[in-house]
């Protein structure tokens, strides 16, 4: 039987706002296993966010216990946290995050920067990511130059430069038009088919069709798990 890429067991999160205690995640059980396109999907509230954060090694569960790459993440300190990061994860978020001074290229070239790789090397592999992307003419593009699916592309190409096993995408087409939509949804499918795991976190039931399996949440706790056309369009 295959060993999933990730497992959460009995995951619990719960925030101290005050007086108040806020449950955003209540018993959470979830397997995700190597090669899968998974979308988390669920109104605002219902846990997506948080369980993003959790399976990112952003955040910490209350309760429970997260196995990544067959690793406790539950006992880990904030150092072992960030080496597996930048080990086994890639992160695209809705702003895209680029530093406007800074070309795609170097935008792309940062994290390799802070793996203390050589220029020669990180070039290369920047350079590989932007054409994986369809970028490869725009190196030297700063991102005042590039429409907005164009810098969610520069994203991708940064969080692919590490060679990640697993891409989590957050709402990774919330500012791009129509078109733009699909044609980042074409490329996650495509690192998808290249064998990359790819989790998307997204509102939208127009994204998650794109994915082979759906995850839906509400009131943080799983809802509905199965192939997108079942659950995709789902009413809560």
């Amino acid at each position: 039987m295959a060993t999933p890429v990730l497992h959460l067991d009995g995951i619990h999160k719960t925030y101290h706002m005050g007086d108040v205690e806020v449950h955003a995640l209540r018993g959470v059980d979830l397997e995700i296993f190597r090669g899968e396109m998974v979308g988390i999907m669920g109104p605002s509230g219902s846990g997506k966010s948080t369980m993003m954060h959790i399976i990112g090694c952003l955040d910490r569960p209350s309760e429970g216990r997260y196995t990544l790459e067959g690793e406790d993440v539950s006992i880990k300190d904030d150092d072992a946290l960030a080496v597996l990061r930048n080990r086994h994860l890639g992160f695209v978020f809705q702003e895209f995050n680029l530093l406007p001074s800074m070309t795609a290229l170097e935008n792309v070239c940062l994290p390799l920067t802070y793996r203390g790789l050589p220029t020669a090397e990180r070039t290369v592999l920047a350079r590989d990511a932007l054409e994986q992307v369809g970028l490869a003419d725009r190196t030297g593009h700063r991102p005042n130059q590039l429409s907005g699916g164009q810098k969610q592309r520069v994203a991708i190409a940064r969080s692919l430069a590490t060679r990640p096993a697993i891409l989590l995408a957050d709402e990774p087409t919330g500012n791009l038009d129509t078109q733009a939509q699909r044609d980042i949804m074409e490329i996650l499918g495509g690192l998808n088919d290249a064998g990359i795991t790819v989790i998307v976190v997204t509102h939208d039931p127009a994204v998650a069709t794109h994915c082979r399996r759906v995850i839906r949440l509400l009131d943080g706790q799983i809802l509905s798990d199965g192939p997108s056309a079942e659950t995709a369009g789902e009413v809560p």
